[in-house]
């Protein structure tokens, strides 16, 4: 049967001073009235029965997505603290084997935009079938329409038949000489981290590469464990992601989908900006906002007025403790705020 995890647990630093410890990005409404991780749990139910859908987030967060998504506490489980997502995962995978056995199980980030539903559900539903018959992990990858030196990228090998293929490389987020020759060559895809795997074979896997995490996960998920237990065990592991700790190891044996399905990470204002209704002069401003011979800028007021003149290509979002100005080409140094706010012990815009 299918299944799928939701990975909730980021902090989405890249969108203070909106998103905060106790209201990170995939718990904001950042475009429509649903929270991104609302979106991602509809999106999904129409592949996979809600009652096999299972949400990881931050111990701290378990009570807010119950009441959310209307889940029971079987199906939101807290990490004590973050290890990235590959310990997520073979934590996930130990919890649906002890259900069924012969469980597939999909990953998903929780803060992801989707403007295509129909061609992802298309894809989705051809990666639950493949990684079914074939027990290789199905990766979605998409079509890139720019050089974006701001994801990690796919190549892709041979044709496996029925619009897959077999996944060649894994590689890093790129410099922009090399995001340009990806881009000409036609054999890259954006990695956008959705996995599709035989739950059984995912385990296996972390059995032989990542066999302490796969020791302590399976400690955690035989259940019977205090919460100060579980965050002994935990806290200890390695933090990797699915993609080093166990697809990068696996080289040859993973299937890949391209698919265009008008995708984006949501990475921080500056993407965002590219999805939302612009005004005149290609700002967005939302709130109290006067603009005068100011263009590219994404404006957001809380309560007060925001005015600005000869304004280009910034961000400005206000709230109720702070404010925030920043370059649109600096959007992705954001998260350096927040670091220098924890050093210095400001914790209360955190």
């Amino acid at each position: 049967m299918n299944w799928a995890v939701i990975m909730a647990g980021g902090s989405g630093t890249r969108f203070w001073p909106e998103s905060r410890q106790h209201l990170p990005k995939q718990f904001l409404a950042l475009f429509g009235k649903k929270t991104l991780l609302e979106q991602t749990f509809d999106r999904l139910r129409r592949i996979v029965p809600r009652e096999r859908i299972i949400v990881f987030v931050a111990c701290d967060k378990v009570t807010l997505t119950r009441k959310l998504l209307g889940l029971p506490g079987s199906q939101v489980i807290g990490e004590p603290v973050g290890r990235n997502t590959a310990p997520c995962a073979v934590w996930a995978a130990s919890l649906v084997m002890r259900r069924d056995p012969s469980a597939i199980l999909g990953i998903f980030p929780a803060d992801h935009y989707i403007r295509d539903t129909k061609k992802f559900q298309s894809a989705l539903q051809k990666a639950y079938r493949s990684a079914g018959q074939k027990g290789m992990p199905v990766t979605l990858g998409i079509l890139p329409d720019a050089p974006h030196t701001g994801y990690g990228y796919l190549e892709i090998g041979r044709k496996a038949g029925g619009g897959l293929f077999y996944l060649k490389k894994f590689h890093e987020k790129p410099g922009h000489a090399a995001a340009r020759r990806y881009f000409r060559s036609g054999r890259f895809l954006w990695n956008a981290g959705i996995f599709v795997w035989r739950a059984d074979c995912l385990l296996e896997t972390a059995r032989t590469f990542l066999p302490d995490i796969f020791r302590g996960v399976i400690r955690i998920a035989s259940g019977g464990m205090s919460a100060s237990g579980v965050k002994n065990i935990f806290s200890k592991l390695k933090g990797v992601s699915i993609d080093y700790g166990l697809m990068e190891k696996i080289p040859g044996h993973i299937l890949t989908i391209p698919v265009s399905m008008g995708w984006n990470d949501v990475g921080g204002w500056a993407s965002l900006r590219k999805l939302l209704v612009k005004t005149h002069g290609g700002n967005v401003a939302s709130g109290k906002t006067l603009l005068v011979e100011s263009s590219g800028n994404f404006i957001k007021s809380d309560k007060k007025l925001i005015a600005a003149v000869g304004l280009r290509n910034h961000v400005v979002i206000e709230t109720k403790d702070a404010i925030l100005v920043c370059p649109m080409e600096k959007t992705e140094d954001i998260r350096k705020i927040t670091a220098s706010l924890k050093s210095r012990k400001l914790n209360r815009f955190l």
